[in-house]
């Protein structure tokens, strides 16, 4: 049975609940949205891409925000605590396994956000499970 976005989100939401990543940063984890105006530390998962087949591909994303610290006015970004969460993501998501998908981490890359001061770790999941 092909699994929706929205099992698969379930699937790697399930995987970080009660993690050390999801205990290591000061806000939330969603499934969704960030929560509106937040100045916390957030993970929020989203699908970029779910083929179907007998082995069902699909590519997560697990982001992570972390403010920017303030510099005379200036933001800038907070790199001791962004190496420290990407350290503990990497640790968390090299490998993953489920009852019936594993997934591996294909990239993990530093952004800035636009328009707001913070930056976000993008963890690339690749999401596999075998369909019968």
């Amino acid at each position: 049975m092909m699994k929706s976005d929205i099992e698969i989100k379930d699937d790697i939401y399930k995987f970080i609940k009660g993690s050390a990543l999801e205990k290591a940063v000061t806000g939330k984890l969603k499934k969704t949205r960030r929560p509106a105006n937040s100045d916390l530390e957030d993970i929020v998962i989203s699908i970029l891409d779910n083929e179907a087949g007998q082995m069902q591909k699909a590519f997560v994303n697990v982001n992570i925000y972390v403010p920017d610290d303030m510099r005379d006015g200036q933001a800038e970004e907070k790199s001791i605590r962004l190496r420290e969460l990407c350290k503990i993501a990497y640790n968390l998501l090299k490998v993953g396994r489920g009852k019936s998908y594993r997934f591996t981490l294909d990239k993990q890359r530093v952004f800035e956000v636009n328009g707001k001061n913070e930056h976000f770790i993008n963890n690339k999941l690749l999401y596999k499970q075998v369909n019968e």
